[in-house]
């Protein structure tokens, strides 16, 4: 079992429960924005930013979709030149504001952080990996294809909103063009870390919410451990969701056989714990039901895994080369293979699953991550063998009611009114 990034400390002072049916806009009102988080919001819906115009930032993370692409059926998003497309599934930009800028933790012998599912936004040039990532689309080929940075900038000297750049950045800001690309980065960046990415407001919150509301201890809450979180759980969960959330959190060997008081090992990876703001070095946005200081689990450890997911066969990747994911950047042949392990948050809104979106619905991924190691289950071989994760999935014995279980559960922490 992985060790955990952070510690949760105990907490006595809980501040006011925001009811989900008054569930939050999926995009803050103007006037609880700043001027450079303004700048950035016109910056991450323009469609002139691209070549020819018609694609922006939203185009494939889009906020009624969780921030992620609203074309489910496609493992890949498509540019904005017809026909086109990127060479992998498009990752949600909801919660993405919470990865860390990346380094590698010599303790676990992991990396950790950074953005895109190989960590090539590292945050190391412009001191976010959002920001390191925000730039990169705009002169990529088969998304939205500009030639130059000056294009760019031409494109927004031309926008309604020029004068809120300078006004931001400074007279004659759009004047410099290395410059004033890199500030483009930093403003959608400070835009991608307001409330509208990171609502917390799904199923899960209001229970997490109501049961250290009632007493419950947060850690033991989030886990659904206890009296306190039972009684909670039984109340707003379905039962599937329930005993969802017990094996995802449960352990397992992995030798095919669930025995009693085993799980999933889920949250190995895609970790619950509770997080101390103050121990992020950039601004994380923390809910106003939650205890002070504390940001809730957003479902992942922000590592690097290989899951053994075979190479795509769909027609739009079936030809691409095999993918060596976070090896390629950092030059580690014992990386290869590796991926980003992102967020469970808005996962049920989030389809297709996967690096080079193998699956499309999360009752197929659920069944490969249970099955994968099982003889004769007819599984394609992984796209890079030699990395694969053989301790933490594969064959962990859990049957069809469980997988059911598992998906019902993960349902629940993708954001909305959830009670309409």
């Amino acid at each position: 079992m992985r060790s955990k990034i952070f510690l949760a400390a105990g907490i006595i002072l809980l501040l006011a429960l925001i009811p989900v049916s008054a569930m939050a806009s999926p995009e803050p009102t103007a006037d609880r924005l700043t001027d450079l988080e303004k700048l950035g919001r016109f910056l991450y819906f323009d469609q002139n930013l691209s070549e020819p115009a018609g694609q922006s930032c939203a185009s494939c993370h889009h906020p009624a979709f969780g921030f992620d692409d609203p074309e489910s059926d496609l493992p890949v998003s498509e540019g904005v030149i017809p026909g086109l497309f990127g060479g992998r599934n498009s990752p949600i930009s909801a919660y993405a504001m919470y990865s860390p800028i990346r380094y590698f933790d010599e303790a676990q012998g992991l990396w950790i952080g950074g953005q895109f599912w190989d960590s090539r936004a590292t945050g190391e040039y412009l001191g976010d990996p959002l920001a390191d990532q925000a730039v990169g689309p705009f002169l990529n080929p088969v998304e939205m294809a500009n030639a130059s940075k000056e294009q760019v900038i031409a494109d927004i000297k031309a926008s309604k909103y020029a004068g809120l750049f300078e006004k931001v950045w400074g007279a004659g800001s759009l004047d410099s063009v290395e410059a004033a690309y890199d500030q483009v980065g930093l403003s959608i960046a400070a835009f991608e870390r307001t409330s509208a990415f990171a609502l917390f407001n799904s199923k899960y919150d209001y229970y997490l919410a109501t049961c250290i509301r009632k007493g419950g201890d947060m850690n033991d809450c989030a886990k659904g451990v206890g009296r306190i979180a039972k009684k909670v759980g039984n109340g707003i969960f379905t039962n599937q969701e329930w005993y969802g959330l017990q094996l995802f959190m449960g352990e397992n060997n992995n030798d095919g056989v669930l025995q009693k008081g085993e799980g999933a090992m889920c949250s190995a990876c895609h970790a619950a714990d509770w997080t101390l703001a103050s121990d992020y070095t950039l601004p994380v946005q923390v809910p106003a039901w939650a205890p002070a200081g504390m940001v809730p689990p957003v479902f992942t450890d922000f590592t690097y895994d290989n899951l053994g997911l075979p190479k795509s066969t769909h027609p739009l990747l079936v030809n691409a080369p095999v993918d060596l994911g976070l090896g390629s950047i950092v030059g580690d042949e014992a990386e290869n293979g590796k991926f980003k392990v992102m967020t469970l948050r808005n996962v049920r809104l989030s389809a297709p699953y996967g690096h080079n979106g193998y699956f499309t619905t999360l009752k197929g991924i659920v069944h490969f991550y249970n099955t994968r190691d099982v003889p004769g289950a007819s599984w394609d071989p992984s796209e890079y063998p030699d990395t694969v994760n053989v301790d933490e999935l594969g064959n962990l014995g859990l049957s069809s009611r469980d997988e059911h279980a598992l998906v019902e559960f993960m349902k629940t922490l993708s954001d909305g009114d959830w009670r309409r």
